[in-house]
């Protein structure tokens, strides 16, 4: 550890040379500062730093080896005792990225402030080991922190906490420091810190556990559904004394025992809903808080969510903005809407209408409905459309730029404005915003194309052709007028561009799919083959592209397996696998990892680290983009599976839902408020929000941009059995058990899709295109994943099919269907196979994948053992099977 100390306080902390030798310490700053605050008996409070005329402080530095020794002294100076109520350090590290070209010269604060077992460690943005760590010895411990002048952990805070009630609010209990007299016993007392490095995120882990702390991992994450149980896992060369619950009513502990390494297993339930708090009792006196949220279930939460944007619409033809899904303030129960911002003021009024807030909520909900249709949600939706989006927020077909998306303020002012350019009637530049749009037009085609009985303002083929027409505007609208690259930049949602891609071709709308490819294939080509900026965004350093940065590196891995051209391949695996990595990095260096607390634990870390906006809409996104790794590509899936489920859980804390015994909602309370949820995360005792609200940490009462993470919630549910090497065998969404002869799985993700098994060196993986597992039926699947079995539930009352997705062990899998109709389908390595289900007007019976026994394999063609063709079979039950059949006029007479 290279440093230079200067009269007790540190000027330069550099990393080893042989690594990278970077300067951890902020330009111009010091380490050493002691802020104190203190009053002698029956006096006043005073405020200094570095020690006063009673109380004197000495900061002091000593090299030991590899580390760095922080020792802190205070002695009271005169003859009456002194209370030191706070005790605080300012931490100045470089830690500033709001600059281009920070990311590469500064670094990333992870911290966790829980009592003795605290600690923070920095990084940096290319996750470069290693990683400089910082954690108190002996009896020392941390228990509060602040950001408003810089950065700065407390030892002791019960004088600052004192001074919260009634402007902010804290979970933990501060303490004070008493010393006696000079020259008593007790007029003194050092706190002890150590610095050093740490080997990535397991050498963090190891750093805790060597310095006799506690390295805590939870599966499947710290918000937790209250029909799921959590797993708990505590290695500590200390022992562990306890688990205390903090509602120990309404929360049971079980103790699983321990592993030979001496890590404690332990599974939770949490009854009561919200904040649920458990205190490790560990070593000498020492102590930790785990912070847990528990929820509703999952299909609670999403139908809730659903619902409530549906409910909360104007609707009032006389308005130009008659049809918006509104705002909703939870504190004090308002609708806001462009004739009343309520607190939101100057250019953050965009928030109530348009840009990633105001098109949050259509997109989600039309996400929703194509999973769990409602007819009111569906016309409220449509509503929108018709009376907001179409002629209005975008233009139509028949304007100067088809299917453009006004941006900020509003499209009233953007479209009546005197200003014929970017700046006004022009202001359709900002690419973000479009597939969100997108996203909208393509779940409204999935309700239109797989749900018959649900009414459709329009019919499928017109919602897929606008879908179409937004995607190849955000490609083609904003670099014409704003020469704004739709390649440089990943954008969330833009991932249901493949998927679009796929459905028009499957649709028999083949241009429109190979022009849409090409442009998702320049911009794969871009992040692949080129160098892009992984942070870059509207703002020199964001965490918003991680979702799509990981759909274009498997884009280009699957391209480059199978597309070839005279001159070599678009991509190579090897650049692919290489970006593929270089992106996830960067996905996991802004991400709570290590820090076990529901709003940091897989929330996405923006510029500052954690002090606030947690549990963004990254959370969830970028925590996909972490599950489909350990899912398919990497070789050690466990860590990667437990932060990627632990992610896409993290956000639904934002929640505020309920019953009517716990009044509707943890957050805000009443029934008004149940469905509603915060547009962030303040972990800071007070503050202000980013759209200029006062917090008192919790969430904001403002939803902005929340509903976009929960798309990509809604994307990555499923139901994961797997073989884990620290917690054995777990099921992340649902439950297990062995009976018969079988693993009975009953799932619980909240969407019933998706079924994915990793038991040993063995993986199956099994995704529904339509309709869902049923609820009432466990699915089945043997030991050695040779045989999967299952019942479908279905919203569709007509005869229909839906796609089944089937990957996993290479070999031949026969799929059995309660009909008694087969396929067979070979699966090569890597590959992804789908056959078509039929499926009755009333689900019945079980449906089967075999994989066959080797010898089985040896000659068996894929056209055999079919004892009739499905497309047969769809038509001797006159089945539906294409969109045209849905939706039989012609595209001239689509409205």
């Amino acid at each position: 550890m290279n440093v230079k100390t200067q009269g007790g306080f540190l000027l330069s902390l550099r990393g080893p040379k042989t690594h990278h030798g970077m300067e951890y310490l902020a330009p111009g700053k010091r380490l050493g500062d002691v802020q104190l605050s203190y009053q002698t008996a029956g006096g006043e409070w005073h405020e200094t730093m570095n020690g006063g005329p009673d109380v004197s402080v000495e900061s002091r530095f000593e090299k030991k080896g590899s580390a760095l020794l922080w020792s802190i002294t205070l002695r009271n100076r005169g003859d009456r005792a002194v209370e030191v109520g706070d005790l605080s350090l300012p931490l100045p590290m470089r830690t500033n990225f709001s600059r281009e070209g920070s990311e590469k010269e500064s670094v990333l604060k992870h911290s966790f402030i829980s009592g003795s077992g605290s600690f923070l460690f920095w990084m940096r943005p290319d996750s470069a080991k290693p990683f400089l760590t910082l954690t108190p010895t002996g009896d020392t411990s941390l228990e509060y922190w602040e950001k408003e002048e810089g950065y700065r952990v407390f030892i002791h805070a019960k004088r600052s906490l004192d001074l919260l009630a009634g402007t902010g609010t804290w979970r933990q209990p501060g303490t004070s420091l008493n010393l006696r007299p000079a020259g008593s016993v007790g007029d003194s007392h050092t706190y002890n810190f150590k610095f050093q490095w740490a080997d990535g995120y397991d050498g963090v882990r190891q750093v805790l556990v060597n310095e006799g702390h506690v390295d805590t991992q939870v599966v499947p994450g710290m918000t937790i559904p209250s029909d799921l149980t959590a797993t708990v896992a505590l290695r500590s060369k200390a022992p562990i004394h306890a688990l205390e619950a903090e509602f120990p009513t309404t929360t049971t502990i079980e103790d699983l025992g321990a592993r030979n390494d001496g890590t404690r297993l332990f599974r939770i339930r949490f009854s009561k809903l919200g904040e649920n708090r458990l205190t490790v009792r560990y070593g000498d006196g020492r102590h930790i808080y785990l912070e847990f949220f528990s929820t509703e279930p999952l299909e609670t939460l999403i139908q809730k969510r659903g619902s409530f944007i549906a409910r909360h619409q104007h609707r009032d033809p006389s308005k130009w903005y008659n049809g918006l899904l509104a705002e909703w303030n939870m504190e004090c129960q308002t609708l806001l809407g462009p004739d009343n911002y309520d607190q939101i003021k100057g250019w953050r009024i965009y928030e109530v209408t348009c840009d990633d807030p105001g098109l949050s909520k259509p997109a989600f909900l039309a996400t929703k409905l194509a999973e769990y249709p409602v007819q009111s949600e569906v016309d409220a939706l449509d509503d929108y459309v018709q009376h907001f989006v179409w002629g209005g927020l975008q233009q139509t077909e028949a304007e100067p730029f088809p299917y453009a998306i006004y941006g900020i303020p509003d499209w009233k002012q953007n479209r009546e404005s005197p200003d014929p350019g970017p700046k006004g009637r022009q202001h359709v530049w900002r690419v973000y915003d479009y597939p969100h749009i997108v996203a909208m037009y393509l779940g409204l085609y999935r309700v239109a194309r797989n749900h018959p009985a649900i009414h459709t303002a329009l019919p499928a083929e017109t919602y897929l052709r606008r879908a179409y027409g937004t995607a190849l505007a955000m490609f083609t609208i904003p670099m014409a007028i704003a020469q704004w690259s739709p390649y440089e930049t990943g954008y969330y949602n833009e991932i249901v561009i493949p998927e679009l891609i796929g459905v028009l071709e499957k649709e028999g709308l083949k241009p429109e799919s190979r022009t849409l490819s090409q442009h998702w294939d320049r911009k794969a080509r871009h992040f692949v083959n080129g160098k892009p900026n992984l942070f870059g965004s509207e703002y020199p350093f964001d965490s918003t592209g991680f979702e799509s940065t990981h759909a274009l590196a498997t884009y280009a891995l699957k391209a480059s397996m199978e597309r070839h051209s005279p001159a070599g391949p678009v991509f190579t695996r090897a650049k692919a696998m290489a970006f593929l990595q270089r992106q996830l990095q960067a996905n996991l260096f802004c991400r709570g990892w290590v820090e076990p607390a529901y709003y940091l634990l897989g929330s996405d870390y923006r510029a500052t680290a954690g002090e606030d906006f947690t549990l963004s809409y990254m959370s969830p996104m970028g925590g996909g983009s972490i599950l489909d790794y350990a899912l398919n590509h990497a070789q050690n899936p466990a860590p990667y599976l437990r932060l990627g489920y632990a992610s896409i859980l993290s956000a639904w804390a934002l929640m505020n839902t309920g019953t009517k015994e716990s009044g509707f909602g943890y957050w805000f309370p009443g029934a008004a408020n149940d469905g509603g949820v915060g547009g962030g995360f303040e972990p800071a005792a007070k503050g202000h929000t980013w759209l200029g609200q006062t917090h008192h940490r919790g969430p904001w009462y403002y939803s902005s941009e929340s509903d976009l993470g929960f798309c990509g919630a809604l994307r990555n549910a499923s139901t994961i059995l797997a073989d884990d090497p620290l917690f054995g065998r777990i099921c992340y969404g649902g439950l297990w058990r062995a009976a018969g002869g079988f693993l009975e799985v009953e799932p619980r993700d909240g969407v019933r899709r998706r079924f994915h098994a990793l038991l040993g060196n063995r993986k199956l993986h099994v995704l529904l295109e339509g309709d869902r597992f049923a609820a009432t039926s466990p699915v089945l699947v043997k030991e050695d994943l040779s045989v999967f079995r299952f019942q479908l539930e279905s919203d569709n009352p007509t005869q229909h099919s839906i796609g089944l997705r089937l990957s996993g062990d290479a070999g031949l899998y026969r799929i059995e269907r309660p009909d008694g109709s087969r396929d067979l389908l070979r699966i090569r390595p890597g590959q992804e196979k789908t056959v078509e289900l039929p499926v009755s007007s009333t689900p019945a019976g079980f449906y089967a994948i075999t994989r066959l026994p080797i010898r089985s394999d040896r000659g068996v063609s894929e056209a055999k053992m079919k004892p009739i063709s499905f497309v047969d079979h769809l038509r001797h039950h006159g089945h539906r099977s294409s969109l045209r059949d849905l939706a039989p006029r012609s595209i001239g007479e689509t409205q």
